[in-house]
């Protein structure tokens, strides 16, 4: 089995939208994700300014990460919005081989920063710990519903 990263192209929104059905409606997020309302989201992640996004096959689609470059007031930072990989071939390296080639992507445009949202004290939060992420005590995630 041959693997490679590709850029995240509108090819790949159909599949990509699947995936993120898979693995978001399962163990241990457990949304309610439809195939419509997961390509809509990717579709506007993928048109918004400053996109960057990536695959990852191995002669099938087995994972991508998607978001975009934002301009601060000194360097540009990057907004890590997905990271998906099927259930099944995870703790496999996929994740770790995308976010290597985040990395290299974002070096070489001069990207200073990447940040991230996801649930705390989880296998995600772990994941990211390991590969350097830390919790901003400074700063809090706030919503409003109505």
């Amino acid at each position: 089995m041959s693997e490679e990263i590709q850029s995240f192209s509108i090819e790949y929104l159909e599949p990509c939208a699947y995936l993120y059905v898979e693995v978001f409606n399962s163990k241990p997020w457990n949304e309610q994700w439809s195939f419509n309302t997961a390509r809509t989201r990717l579709f506007e992640i993928t048109n918004t300014p400053g996109f960057v996004g990536f695959i990852f096959k191995q002669d099938e689609l087995l994972g991508f990460l998607a978001g975009y470059c934002k301009q601060g007031q000194k360097s540009k930072s990057f907004y890590l919005e997905e990271i998906c990989v099927r259930p099944d071939n995870q703790r496999q390296k996929i994740g770790t081989k995308l976010l290597d080639k985040l990395m290299q992507t974002l070096t070489s445009i001069e990207v200073k920063s990447v940040y991230l949202l996801t649930n705390k004290d989880g296998q995600a939060e772990a994941f990211y710990t390991k590969h350097g992420y830390q919790r901003k005590q400074e700063m809090i995630f706030m919503t409003k519903k109505f």
